[in-house]
């Protein structure tokens, strides 16, 4: 029933889906009789559904064994954070205050595998917790030979050395606010660093430096000019940002909307600077991924309810998510190995097949072996004939991306 419910594009009332059950299933129940078993046993039980799911993955190469092979996961992370109904303020808080519209609302931490696909986090929080100390919280996750990816929410010289300590790596936009030093112990002027770069033609540098005020941190600093336009849009959008904020935009930030900047401790061997914005861009997947779960799946648009009923109906639209994902890739894995086309297969065309076809989904957790290896080969038949990523003119192209990390042999 709940499966069902989560394959809806609109809310499901109690009244519905209790005409649901007795129509399908001839179980006959009052709507008050259903709402009584949205308990504290029954988050339980769905969370716990949810943490096995994850923890049972299949875990396979999406793309082939040459793909980042010189890391054990690509960790990518970001979160997603929504408002929900006030009457659930005690248990989620948001950003706002007292009588704010967003005085409840929930933050859900993604992290998965670029490598496999595979959900590496998947964890529901009240919103005022920040992606800082998720990172600070969260570090210990990491493991040898992991190369971490993550926005600036995330950004900590203490957590990027807890990472470096664990024998992982990082890759990282730099944060405004942190000081650079040369390897003199000078503070690095990025005005005559722009002046000198312009001056003699070079878009690029790739430099061994020092970051954090107190604690050095080693790391290379791979710089990159804007073109005028870029430089001015973003300008636009931070004085913009500056000014709903009641903000004076410092003269440093200016200055630094010159150059794309990111900082790793990965060596140029493994990871040449001309492919450091490449490899960042994949970050932008979750929030392709985020899309598709709002629009798909509707994650932000549950309508008031109580409190048990309402994280029951998100958790098990998550556990939807991670089902219909670990089929996705699985086909995706396949069609790699066979290596018939390059191309990549859509999430969002995907996912909204695999949504409407709940039922099968559901049968294939339910069936004999026999029964569900037909269901999915005909999920494989349709998702391989028509549910590919198309190329764009003028956009980011990820299958060429892609490419750009594989080693194709002759």
């Amino acid at each position: 029933m709940m499966f069902y419910a989560s394959s809806l594009s609109e809310n499901s009332s109690l009244e519905r889906l209790v005409t649901y059950l007795q129509s399908r299933y001839g179980i006959e129940m009052r709507k008050q009789s259903l709402d009584e078993r949205f308990t504290e046993k029954a988050i339980s039980f769905v969370k716990t559904v949810l943490s096995r799911l994850i923890r049972e993955q299949f875990s396979d190469m999406l793309y082939c064994e040459d793909f980042l092979s010189a890391f054990n996961h690509v960790r990518i992370k970001d979160s997603t954070k929504f408002i929900v109904p006030d009457n659930l303020a005690s248990h989620f808080r948001g950003n706002g205050g007292s009588g704010d519209i967003s005085s409840a609302g929930i933050s859900i931490q993604y992290e998965f595998d670029l490598k496999t696909g595979e959900f590496l986090d998947l964890t529901l929080t009240e919103a005022v917790r920040n992606d800082q100390r998720d990172a600070k919280e969260t570090a210990e996750n990491v493991c040898k030979n992991d190369l971490i990816i993550r926005d600036l929410g995330y950004f900590s010289t203490a957590v990027l050395q807890k990472i470096g300590s664990k024998e992982a790596f990082f890759l990282s936009r730099l944060h405004t606010a942190a000081t650079v030093y040369d390897e003199s112990d000078v503070e690095i002027d990025f005005k005559k660093l722009r002046i000198f770069m312009t001056e003699n033609g070079i878009e690029r540098l790739d430099k061994q430096v020092f970051i954090g005020k107190e604690e050095r941190l080693p790391v290379r600093l791979v710089l990159g000019l804007v073109p005028p336009e870029v430089y001015r849009e973003r300008l636009r959008r931070k004085q913009k940002e500056e000014k709903r904020r009641g903000r004076q935009m410092k003269e440093r930030t200016k200055l630094l909307l010159y150059f794309n900047l990111f900082v790793t401790n990965v060596e140029a061997k493994d990871l040449p600077s001309e492919k450091i914005m490449p490899l960042y861009r994949f970050r932008w997947q979750a929030e392709l991924m985020f899309k598709n779960w709002k629009s798909v799946f509707s994650i932000h648009k549950l309508q008031k309810m109580k409190y048990e009923r309402y994280i029951c109906m998100l958790y098990v639209r998550l556990i939807l998510i991670v089902v219909n994902l670990q089929i996705v890739n699985r086909v995706q894995s396949v069609l790699s190995k066979q290596g018939e086309r390059k191309d990549i297969l859509s999430y969002r065309k995907a996912l909204q097949t695999l949504k409407t076809g709940f039922g099968e989904i559901l049968n294939i957790l339910r069936e004999s072996l026999k029964k569900a290896t037909k269901l999915l080969g005909e999920i494989y038949r349709i998702l391989s004939e028509n549910h590919w990523r198309e190329r764009r003119k003028k956009r980011e192209n990820y299958v060429e991306n892609i490419c750009l990390f594989i080693c194709v042999s002759e």
